[in-house]
Parts: C-alpha cells; sequence; structure tokens
C-alpha cells in the first residue's frame, strides 16, 4: 500500500505537472516573448547559438506538416510528464527520511516554477531532462549508449541555450558516478571526446552567435506561428546581443541593483541548498576518487556549482540558475542513494528526526511554501500569500 507521505508528494508532484502544462499552453497560446519564442529560434537564417532544438522542431513541422506551435506545446509537455514521472520515482528513495522529504521540498526544486510561473516553458527544461534521463535509465543502456547519450545532451543543451555550457559539468560528473558504480575507469578516449564536445560547442558558440539580418531571416521562416514583434522585444533578439552588452547592462542599472541581487539570491542559495549541503556534508563516498583520495561530497558539488558561475555574470536570470543548478544536484543526490554511493552519518539532523509530526508539517509549510525568490531582477523576497493576507487584514 502507498504511504501517507508518498500520496501527498504523489498529489503534489501531478498538481504541479497540471499547474505547468496548462501554464505552458497559455504562453503557446499568447505567443509569449519568452517561454514560447525561445523554441521557435533555428538555422532557417543561417547557424546560429541556441537554434538546435528549434531547427529540429521546425523540420518536424516540414516533414509532418503539423503547426510548429503545437509541435513545440506537446514537445515541453513532454518533457514536464517524463520529469514528473522521474519525481515519483524519486519518492521510493526519500520518503523514509524527513531530511529527505525536506531536500525534496526545497523552494529551489519543482515547486519554484509553481511560485515563479514565469520559468515554465523555458528551456531550463531541456538540460534537467538528460540529468533525469540517466539517473532513472542509465542502467537499460551499455556504457557505450551512456556516453552517446552523455555527448548528445552536452550538443543539444549547448546549441540550444549557450548558458548550459557552464552546467555541463553536471553531466560529467553524473557520467562519472554510472561509470564508478559499475566499477569501471574513465578512459583516455572518453576523457578527449568530451573534451572535444565541450570544444566544439563554445567554438560554435563563438562564431555563430547572431545578427540582425539573422534574426530577421529566423522571424520570417516562423511567420505564421508569431507575433508581428518577432525580434523586436523577445527572445529571438538577444541572438543580436554580445557578452559585453550582458555583463554591462547589469552595471549599468547601479549599485543599488546589484546590492539586492547579492543579498536576495546569495540569502536564497543559502536557504534553499541548506538541508542537501547537510547531508552531503554529513556523508562520504563510498569509493575512492583516485588513489587514497576521498573528498568530501558536498565540496565536489560546491566546485561544480562554481563552474556556473559565469553565467551569472553574465544573465540576469539568477533565479532560473539556481534552479537549474538545485534540480541537478538533487537528482545526483538521488542517483547516489539509489546505487550506495553515499554512507551517511547516522547522527545526521537528530534534531529533525525528533520533531513530531505536526511540528515538521508546520516546518515544510514555513520552508517550502510561504515564500520564493524572483526569477530575475530581484528587490525582495517573493511572500507566496501577502497580497490574499493583506487583502484579509484590509477588509478586516
Amino acid at each position: 500500500l502507498m504511504s501517507t507521505t508518498k500520496k501527498i508528494l504523489s498529489i503534489l508532484i501531478f498538481a504541479s505537472l497540471i499547474f505547468e502544462i496548462s501554464r505552458f499552453y497559455s504562453f503557446v497560446n499568447n505567443q509569449s516573448s519568452w517561454q514560447y519564442v525561445d523554441w521557435l529560434i533555428n538555422y532557417e537564417g543561417g547557424l546560429v547559438r541556441r537554434g538546435l532544438i528549434g531547427h529540429i522542431l521546425f523540420e518536424l513541422h516540414n516533414l509532418l506538416y503539423i503547426d510548429l506551435d503545437i509541435l513545440v506545446f506537446f514537445f515541453v509537455s513532454l518533457i514536464y510528464i517524463f520529469l514528473s514521472f522521474c519525481l515519483f520515482k524519486s519518492i521510493k528513495y526519500i520518503e523514509k527520511s524527513k531530511l529527505n522529504i525536506i531536500i525534496f521540498l526545497s523552494p529551489a526544486f519543482f515547486i519554484y516554477p509553481i511560485m515563479n510561473s514565469g520559468i515554465i516553458g523555458r528551456k531550463d527544461v531541456l538540460f534537467i531532462f538528460f540529468v533525469s534521463f540517466l539517473v532513472f535509465y542509465e542502467k537499460k543502456l551499455n556504457i557505450k549508449l551512456i556516453l552517446a547519450t552523455l555527448l548528445i545532451g552536452i550538443l543539444t543543451t549547448t546549441l540550444s541555450h549557450s548558458g548550459f555550457i557552464f552546467y555541463a559539468p553536471y553531466l560529467i560528473l553524473l557520467y562519472f558516478l554510472i561509470k564508478k558504480s559499475r566499477n569501471l575507469k574513465i578512459n583516455f578516449l572518453e576523457i578527449s571526446l568530451i573534451l572535444l564536445t565541450i570544444l566544439f560547442s563554445l567554438i560554435f558558440i563563438q562564431l555563430f552567435s547572431g545578427s540582425e539580418q539573422i534574426v530577421e531571416n529566423i522571424c520570417f521562416s516562423v511567420k505564421e506561428f508569431v507575433s508581428k514583434n518577432c525580434g523586436k522585444s523577445d527572445q529571438i533578439l538577444w541572438l543580436t546581443k554580445s557578452l559585453d552588452d550582458r555583463f554591462f547592462e547589469k552595471i549599468n542599472m547601479g549599485n543599488n541593483y546589484m546590492v539586492n541581487y547579492f543579498i536576495i539570491y546569495l540569502s536564497s542559495i543559502f536557504i534553499s541548498f541548506s538541508f542537501i549541503s547537510i547531508s552531503l556534508f554529513n556523508s562520504k563516498l563510498n569509493f575512492n576518487i583516485s588513489t587514497n583520495i576521498n573528498f568530501n561530497p558536498f565540496y565536489i558539488l560546491l566546485i561544480i556549482f562554481t563552474l556556473t558561475l559565469p553565467v551569472y555574470v553574465f544573465g540576469r536570470d539568477w533565479g532560473r540558475y539556481i534552479y537549474i543548478s538545485y534540480s541537478s544536484i538533487f537528482f545526483i543526490y538521488v542517483y547516489c542513494i539509489k546505487n550506495n554511493l553515499l554512507d551517511f552519518k547516522k547522527n545526521n539532523l537528530i534534531w529533525l528526526n525528533n520533531l513530531s509530526k505536526f511540528k515538521f508539517i508546520i516546518l515544510i509549510v514555513i520552508y517550502s511554501f510561504t515564500w520564493t525568490f524572483p526569477f530575475y531582477d530581484a528587490k525582495s523576497f517573493k511572500i507566496v500569500l501577502k497580497k490574499p493576507i493583506l487583502s484579509l487584514i484590509n477588509k478586516i
């Protein structure tokens, strides 16, 4: 029989899925400039960064004679369904631990898009898809197919959204753990192929950054499925922006802007990652990374997170970047539990385990559902029930 915890978490996942699909449907229906249009960037105007997945969908549109907006909607919806299925599969590895339940319900994980619906349908889900796929389906593949999946994952994500080049280390770490779980070592050929794939992606992104002519050609190719403002104030327009534009954009907004960014987002990282960090810090790998060397798992993931910092320098959507990192770390964490790659200390947060059921529920409600952080341009934390509470106070 399904436990009460599993039932509650399953209902929450299913409700989140319904909300995400219905919200993305509204974005597609309204031809939104960010959540929907980003999937339409293609190579019809010439090779350009961020265009791979959009070009695949464009070619399917030509081949199957299905409207492009319908293809985009069903493609993204299928990713959300798959990710929800992976969340369901994760429950059995975390439901018996209060610490793992609260890690699962972190404000930076699958709850985050519900609290910040503006990120629903963004290409973030494409990267998280590849991480979760490897976590739950690597045992169905031989090691050569897993390497191929890794390389395809790096290429597909980085050539669909250039910022994902900084998240490739999460996929590489997962591949390393898969090899370790099979008692295999990474050989020189594998390392070379991974590095060459990343190098190719970097060169492609640099050489084919975009231009006004390409933007015009892309908009013309998808003119039936976008508004008349295509390429003027949307995701496609950003193909003409250089890294310098992105870097100086934040600086030009003033010191107060950046101070708010650091206060809000650093605090959010600290709070959202606190429980999973404690769990990793109070654990150890049950294998040596190399001869006589065994790093604390927390420091390994801290290094991986640090490698993503350039995307924060050049982008503004810091909330989204935190969400991608946490989601990737969570699924890697589940992979380690699933394959017994971590040994946890028995005294890990004794106070949490000793909480009564009522106090634990109160803690989850406060920690997970009463607040969130904006996905970009944060000026303050978002109090989830602030508007209805203020409205109620005013009526009283």
